[in-house]
């Protein structure tokens, strides 16, 4: 028996891979690795693993991946092989890489019969012991269609081009800038915009009238419990099916200042954003827009356990002055500390769950709250302002998950006395993408079986209330559809959901990716779009790219 053992400790580190050690870095939010890792949430293989905070760092999706192949048994054949991929892109098992730059640690060359395999792929790789670099070319060509009966044939078709470099310093500090540079080919740049934040985020693009360059980046020091930093990179808060309700996608990325603490069964995380206003000149961009500075600080506490995950949150967003001392202290509670400064900013709280009441079934969601007079509760007064949705996941045998989600954002939602201190960044909204006075039941379908991206379908029904306004464009009759628009003495104290302007829609969509060998890449999304009193049409977008990003 003992022999055995010993056996068995020595085939342990003979085949660790090298690179076991911990990476602090922040894996982006671009990759699949996610939608498999809720997959596994769901099937009941992850314990004590909130998802209400996304993205999470190399070294924990590390941990998690480790945990799933302990259970491999509970898996099927699809779910085993797509485990194994991801095992090999994290180097929880041996990699093989090939680079253009050769170092210490690589040296086989990428640029011969290897750029058609199945090694990972870089400009430069560096691993050992407790440092780690990786440097990564980033391309993509980019066509988004619009096609339809009686409506405009609308195209855009651009591409860009990058770099990715990340990786480790003394097993503690990660790092990460993400930049890129594009050039639109054809099309018309207005529906491009529309269509994709690739170019809406660009405001060298939407203002400028240039090329778009982006970037994303962040520096991340963790030790042991303890984390912090600074970061200009995609979020998502929130639990839900396809909605985060807190952040998203939806706005720009947020420069962030971090730190927060890390347990086995607990969370806490303080971050202290700078949004961007809306200019209050006509000015948008250059040393004639005057744009009134604005921040945001979230708390958020996580608790996880084995079959349920609770967090707790609250935001404040304030603005036209500097730092304010009181709200960079991320011990407190801010809605009391915003009272004690003379209720001047805009505060939200709120929770959010996520429970597995038995394996390969899941039930979660969020509510927050911005304004609540609870004896006004259930009269329909105006400053009763929440949003909050509800959904559930079903994994069925065949690597499939069948989910349902139900969203509603009250009318005034969002909205401020002082309009500097809507939650917005740079003129869209943070979290959903639903509007003041709104409410979605969403289908969504999604199959693991071919590979590492999911098909997904989802069928999303919206009802929308919206302001009645006149030709000129001003508001004739205010219903708290517009977070633009904040309540006035003169409107109703009195709401009524879904009242006002009926806009409805309806839009069906298909996602499939396909890895054609690793790296490369091809993204196929149809969107089939039906609004209110309209014709239907089609919008298709086919992007080719290296890397995901």
């Amino acid at each position: 028996m003992f022999r055995k053992f010993c056996v068995r400790i020595m085939f342990f580190f003979l085949f660790l891979p090298r690179t076991i050690l911990s990476q602090v870095e922040n894996v982006p939010v671009t990759n699949p690795v996610y939608h498999f890792l809720k997959h596994l949430q769901v099937r009941g293989l992850v314990d004590a693993r909130s998802f209400f905070k996304i993205p999470f760092s190399l070294s924990e999706i590390r941990t998690i991946l480790r945990e799933v192949q302990s259970k491999q048994s509970y898996l099927n054949h699809y779910e085993r092989k797509l485990l194994d991929k991801y095992l090999v892109e994290f180097e929880v098992m041996n990699r093989n890489n090939a680079v253009l730059i050769p170092s210490a640690t690589d040296t086989v060359q990428v640029l011969s019969l290897r750029l058609f395999s199945d090694d990972e792929k870089f400009l430069y790789h560096y691993g050992r012991e407790k440092n780690y670099v990786s440097v990564k070319p980033l391309g993509s060509i980019r066509s988004v269609a619009k096609f339809g009966e009686g409506t405009n044939q609308l195209n855009a078709n651009y591409g860009n081009l990058g770099f990715r470099v990340y990786g480790t310093l003394d097993s503690c500090l990660g790092y990460y800038i993400q930049a890129t540079n594009g050039k639109f080919f054809s099309g018309d740049k207005s529906f491009g915009i529309q269509e994709d934040k690739t170019l809406a985020n660009s405001v060298k693009f939407t203002l400028l009238n240039s090329d778009f360059d982006l970037v994303e980046s962040h520096i991340r020091y963790q030790s042991n419990w303890f984390y912090g930093g600074i970061a200009r990179e995609t979020r998502f808060l929130g639990s839900g099916v396809t909605q985060s309700l807190v952040v998203s996608d939806n706005a720009p990325p947020m420069d962030e200042l971090f730190l927060g603490v890390m347990f086995k069964n607990f969370k806490y995380n303080f971050s202290h954003f700078s949004l961007i206003a809306e200019p209050i000149t006509p000015t948008q961009a250059g040393s004639s827009a005057i744009i009134p500075s604005k921040y945001m600080v979230l708390h958020s506490a996580t608790f996880q356990f084995r079959k349920l995950n609770f967090t707790y949150f609250e935001t404040i967003v304030y603005s036209e002055r500097n730092f304010e001392l009181a709200y960079l202290n991320p011990f407190t509670f801010l809605k009391s500390v915003e009272h004690s400064l003379h209720d001047r900013d805009k505060a939200t709280m709120g929770f959010a769950f996520e429970w597995n009441p038995f394996r390969n079934f899941q039930i979660l969601g969020t509510w927050m709250m911005e304004d609540m007079i609870f004896s006004e509760i259930g009269k329909n007064f105006w400053g009763n302002k929440t949003a909050w949705n509800i959904g559930a996941i079903y994994s069925l045998p065949f690597s499939t998950d069948f989910a349902f989600e139900y969203t509603r954002v009250e009318p005034y939602m969002f909205t401020h006395f002082n309009n500097i201190n809507k939650r917005t960044n740079d003129g869209r909204l943070i979290g959903t993408y639903l509007y003041p006075n709104s409410d979605e039941i969403a289908i969504s379908i999604k199959n693991f079986s071919l590979g590492r991206y999911p098909i997904i379908l989802k069928l999303s029904y919206v009802r929308h209330g919206a302001n009645e306004i006149d030709s000129s464009g001003k508001v004739v009759r205010n219903v708290g559809g517009d977070y633009n628009v904040n309540h006035s003495p003169t409107d109703s104290d009195r709401v009524l959901f879904l009242d006002g302007i009926r806009m409805d829609s309806f839009v069906a969509s298909i996602y499939w990716g396909l890895e054609i060998i690793r790296n490369f890449n091809l993204q196929l999304t149809i969107d089939y779009r039906k609004e209110q009193n309209q014709k239907g049409y089609l919008i298709a977008k086919i992007i080719f790219r290296f890397e995901d990003f």
